[in-house]
């Protein structure tokens, strides 16, 4: 009998116990492709690094949209390989610490002020919504100059 009160005891302080630490919510910018002619959405493959912070986002992804993340600091620069042709695009931004919880901390919003890039593929980019957020949203049109047929 003693056996099994110290059992349901022990059971009931394991059962009891849960993770305190949750990761704080990350706003992440969202950048959708489009073709620089029609302004269709497109679906190039696409292979993005974040320079400085020497990160492999996404390899020879097929992808319509992308989601990057940007620095505490008021810039962050990125490569953009889109069909094996390279971009660079960097924003310029202010931050705002906001509060999420007592778990969870704090975490970053960001207001974009501008953006630039080279433009082998890459056309013009267009800011949709300048407040990048917890919500995933489109915050900016890259539109892309198609391939010509001798690229094929």
């Amino acid at each position: 009998m003693k056996r099994l009160f110290y059992l349901i005891l022990l059971l009931t302080i394991v059962t009891a116990c849960k993770e305190v630490f949750e990761a704080p919510p990350q706003a992440l910018l969202q950048a959708s492709f489009y073709h620089s002619t029609t302004k269709r959405t497109m679906s190039p493959i696409v292979t993005v690094i974040g320079i400085g912070s020497d990160s492999l986002l996404y390899n020879e992804e097929i992808a319509s949209s992308v989601l990057l993340p940007l620095a505490k600091t008021d810039t962050s620069h990125f490569m953009i390989w889109i069909d094996s042709k390279s971009d660079s695009i960097s924003f310029i931004y202010t931050t705002t610490q906001k509060y999420a919880s007592m778990e969870s901390g704090f975490y970053y919003e960001y207001k974009l002020r501008s953006v630039g890039f080279s433009q082998n593929r890459i056309d013009s980019v267009e800011i949709k919504d300048s407040l990048v957020t917890t919500k995933w949203n489109e915050n900016i049109k890259i539109y892309i100059h198609p391939l010509s047929v001798s690229n094929n």
